[in-house]
């Protein structure tokens, strides 16, 4: 073979070889590229979908805390605590959060100890009549428009029975549980929130 076509021969498969080379290369750092920008958005709809359900959860507490014994009775006609804070936390986003589904919203009746820790009251019956009238849990269970989903469907700590009285105002816990959906595919997270407050004494 003349020396020329030799040296363009080997020019050539030095050149395939770098070719070859160079898209391997691409395909790793472009990989790692999209993987990290991905990582990068979905890292903020996390956060931000975080935020906004906390967001209305302070939201969903001052309007449960302040609404105190309103039980859509003779003390509150226009609807009753729980159903306002619901209402309110609706209205503040919890509900059109990108990515994010509110699987269950509980009110819970806190009960405080001679040493000031505050614990889940379990002292409730079926029949909505309060604390220290059974053994179930003083949880009420509601969807994110305020469906009921307790069993029978009655909340076992309504707001008509809650201490409002500047000595001894009745403690709560709003919890929210709530779904994070990944931006690509199909993989979700159960998250909570959990904020502890006392009801506003409003005698």
């Amino acid at each position: 073979m003349p020396c020329g076509r030799l040296r363009h021969a080997k020019q050539w498969r030095f050149r395939g070889r770098e070719s070859g080379q160079g898209l391997v290369e691409f395909a790793l750092v472009g990989s790692l590229f999209f993987f990290l920008i991905f990582s990068i958005v979905n890292a903020g709809f996390f956060l931000f979908g975080r935020n906004a359900v906390q967001h209305a959860a302070d939201i969903g507490v001052a309007a449960i805390a302040a609404e105190g014994d309103c039980s859509n009775g003779s003390n509150c006609t226009g609807s009753d605590a729980d159903q306002v804070g619901i209402s309110r936390m609706g209205s503040a986003g919890l509900k059109t959060t990108p990515l994010i589904k509110v699987t269950e919203i509980d009110v819970w009746h806190e009960v405080q100890s001679s040493s000031g820790v505050l614990s889940d009251d379990n002292t409730c019956d079926t029949n909505g009549d309060g604390p220290g009238t059974g053994s179930s849990a003083c949880e009420n269970k509601y969807d994110v428009n305020g469906n009921i989903l307790n069993s029978g469907g009655k909340i076992p700590w309504p707001p008509s029975v809650r201490n409002v009285t500047h000595t001894s105002a009745d403690y709560a816990k709003l919890v929210i549980t709530y779904k994070y959906t990944l931006l690509v595919g199909t993989t979700t997270f159960t998250l909570s929130t959990n904020n502890t407050f006392r009801l506003e004494p409003q005698t």
